[in-house]
């Protein structure tokens, strides 16, 4: 096939992101010759903690139960209501079963809720350093990616906010805590920003929806998490249990709306539209029945805290700059030198240290590092990480 038989949009991404696949392929390397217990891989966001055990008791029973046949193209009702009765704990407002959709990951909840409210050529503002594939989800659904940089401390800068606001603008993806970065935003940054777009929504007369990404919520250290529905109105909440739960690959993810949101059946009909013929159609049944028969759905962050006390530790004792991560399992040091794809490749090759340069999450001079490993392999690092940065100092 030639390249010129494919989408051009497709291809130049592939080209972009090309960096990517060379820093995978040289870990493979690495660790074909020298053993993966040489190799200090942090480059991947795998969560390593494994689920609750009172997960896996409840899936176990499940799967005696059998039963694997089609279900309602929401989900299923015990689940929903189960992620209703789970975000109500957590966030203020109203939510019910009736406006919770359960989705084929926070990916697909994003790609739902973004298909559903996009118009051709609508705006989406993304707050940069961003997730990287909030840029290919808005291009899916026909929207245009409108890059807005945060704060140097990786805080909503309100006044750039403004700035990126047109009569085109339909969303602004929020993700708190923060990938790549390990920010967790506060509420009073939150409540900020839902008094611009309050102000924007009844100047321009258009709505605005601010899209929470939020699948590292439990995963919280050392702040309060900050609620967006005290701070605005039209909130479309989509995450997943991929990290909290530790079940990433089983990709089940859920879409809630506050039942006093504005047309809040119409989009939540959409949503269940949208899920059905994008093709993601249900979440896994499975893992549906698994959490609804659980007693409660919260997690404790404590093993994760642990990683990012040692991580923190060890970057302090070798003198990298960054900021502290608040919550999840990054940490988004600057690059000793301008050129951080350089860095990173150079800190692989010479000290089998895999991490991810920050270009492709929208901006230059950083590095993302999960931590989301084990605690062994972070303090083998420590002597590496050492000797890394006064290559450079």
């Amino acid at each position: 096939m030639r390249v010129a038989d494919l989408s051009k949009r497709i291809v130049a991404n592939l080209e972009n992101s090309s960096w990517i696949r060379k820093l995978f392929d040289e870990g493979n390397r690495l660790k074909k010759e020298f053993g993966e217990d040489q190799v200090f891989d942090f480059s991947l966001g795998n969560p390593v903690v494994e689920p609750p055990k009172s997960f896996t008791e409840a899936l176990r029973e499940e799967v005696k139960k059998g039963g694997h046949g089609y279900i309602p193209n929401q989900g299923l009702v015990e689940a929903r209501a189960k992620v209703a009765e789970f975000i109500s704990s957590r966030f203020s407002g109203s939510f019910s079963s009736k406006h919770v959709v359960m989705t084929v990951g926070a990916g697909g909840a994003l790609n739902v809720a973004l298909r559903s409210i996009l118009n051709e050529g609508e705006e989406v503002i993304v707050l940069a350093p961003y997730f990287a594939e909030y840029k290919a989800y808005i291009e899916n659904n026909g929207g245009k990616v409108v890059s807005c940089p945060l704060t140097e401390k990786f805080e909503i800068d309100i006044e750039a906010v403004q700035k990126a606001i047109t009569p085109k603008t339909k969303g602004l993806i929020l993700n708190t805590p923060h990938n790549p970065t390990g920010t967790a935003l506060t509420q009073e940054n939150v409540n900020e920003l839902g008094k611009l777009l309050k102000s924007c929504e009844k100047e321009n007369s258009q709505s605005i929806y601010v899209l929470f990404d939020e699948p590292y919520s439990q995963l919280i250290y050392d702040e309060e998490l900050a609620d967006p529905f005290k701070a605005y109105h039209n909130i479309i909440l989509a995450s997943s249990f991929s990290k909290d739960l530790g079940i990433a690959g089983e990709r089940l993810g859920y879409l809630v709306l506050d039942n006093n949101t504005p047309d809040v059946d119409l989009l939540t009909a959409a949503f269940v539209y949208c899920n059905r013929t994008l093709g993601f159609v249900n979440a896994p049944v499975l893992m549906q029945r698994a959490i609804a028969s659980m007693d409660n759905l919260t997690v404790d962050a404590s093993e994760y805290k642990k990683r990012r006390d040692l991580i923190v530790d060890i970057l302090q004792e070798a003198g990298f700059d960054f900021m502290m991560p608040k919550g999840g399992f990054f940490v988004f040091p600057k690059s000793p030198i301008e050129d951080e794809v350089a860095f990173c490749q150079h800190a692989a090759e010479k000290y089998k240290i895999l991490v991810v340069p920050s270009s492709g999450f929208g901006v230059k001079g950083y590095f993302r590092l999960s931590f989301s490993v084990s605690l062994d392999q972070i303090e083998r690092s420590r002597e590496a990480f050492i000797a890394l940065y006064k290559d450079f100092a």
